[in-house]
């Protein structure tokens, strides 16, 4: 082939050559830009791990493919695999977790790749409103084998009734015999009702606090009368203040009464008592028992009382004295004064007499 003809000028041959050798070049730059310009950096973040590359890839489930990436039954992505991916793109994997939850009686095993707790309570559907508690925040960050566990408190009022116990009085009366009784009336439990504030906890009682009680029903008392000795009826005591004048001693007293008295002393035939024996020498008062020691009946003479006793014509003076002592025989309108000897009281015997109770 001639490139130049027989005047010296390049041959049109070789203006082809040229121009067929430009076009390739154009040709093959262009399709280098075209391949280039397909090609996309993107990069992984799996768990901890990331890598960075460049793909021709299309959609993130070919990106996984060709690093032979496999996804769990729970694992999530983003973006989606079916989701167009565009250069610098991101594609996040979280790898799914086993988890326990445990809501009150019921228990299960979860495998979730949800970040904190709220989202996979939100996810399994499980609300947490008033009155619930958990072991962990809501937003604490799932972890491997995590336990969750959900405290549900509630309460409630329940009201009770409950038996209010009569109670049975005993009467004394002289219709009966002594010894026999007799039931009057009888008794009949009341009714209250109780107000309790109870506490749950997944269901199950933790509490129970009494917040009122209420009286529906007074309970009826029963009533046993009890046969007595028909004792005399005490003598009024005339209570008017005056003077008693005693061995040129004057003695104001508040109150005068005429008794029957016997004497006692501190032999076993007038107290039923030895030397040794409890109660020896003392009085119901707790004193000891000395000149000047009353018996009386403390319905007639309060226990207590200072006295001036003497006899009822002026015969006979007992003189100062103290009301501090009982008797079973000492009843009503009468007195036992303490003696010094069994023969000293052997020698009173009984006797009518006035008894001063002194201011």
């Amino acid at each position: 082939m001639r490139l130049i003809d027989k005047d010296g000028k390049p041959h049109p041959s070789w203006r082809l050559i040229i121009i067929a050798i430009s076009v390739i070049m154009v040709g093959a730059l262009t399709f280098s830009g075209m391949v280039y310009a397909m090609s996309k950096q993107v990069s992984i973040v799996d768990g901890v791990n990331e890598i960075s590359f460049t793909t021709y890839a299309n959609v993130t489930v070919e990106v996984l493919a060709e690093k032979g990436i496999v996804l769990g039954e729970a694992d999530e992505i983003s973006p989606r695999l079916d989701e167009k991916i565009s250069d610098g793109a991101k594609i996040i994997i979280t790898r799914a977790k086993n988890i326990k939850i445990i809501d009150g009686e019921n228990t299960f095993d979860k495998l979730t790749a949800k970040r904190t707790v709220e989202e996979v309570l939100d996810q399994a559907g499980i609300k947490i409103g008033e009155g619930t508690q958990l072991n962990v925040a809501l937003n604490d960050e799932i972890t491997e084998n995590m336990v969750i566990n959900i405290i549900r408190l509630s309460q409630e009022i329940i009201k009770e009734e409950s038996p209010i116990p009569f109670k049975t009085i005993k009467k004394p009366t002289t219709k009966l015999k002594e010894g026999q009784t007799k039931v009057t009336r009888e008794g009949l439990d009341g009714v209250a009702e109780k107000a309790y504030n109870v506490c749950y906890e997944n269901g199950v009682q933790i509490s129970r606090e009494l917040i009122s009680k209420t009286v529906k029903t007074k309970p009826i008392d029963k009533i046993i009368e009890y046969g007595v000795p028909n004792i005399p009826k005490v003598a009024a005591i005339t209570y008017h203040s005056g003077v008693k004048v005693s061995r040129g001693v004057e003695l104001r007293y508040k109150a005068v009464i005429q008794v029957s008295a016997s004497a006692y002393d501190l032999s076993y035939q007038s107290t039923g008592k030895r030397p040794g024996d409890r109660g020896y020498g003392r009085t119901a008062t707790g004193s000891m028992v000395q000149k000047g020691t009353v018996a009386v009946d403390p319905r007639v003479i309060p226990l207590g009382s200072r006295l001036y006793i003497e006899s009822a014509d002026g015969s006979w003076t007992y003189g100062n004295a103290v009301a501090a002592d009982t008797g079973g025989a000492i009843k009503g309108n009468k007195i036992d004064l303490f003696m010094s000897s069994n023969s000293e009281a052997k020698q009173f015997g009984r006797r009518t007499a006035k008894v001063y109770i002194l201011e």
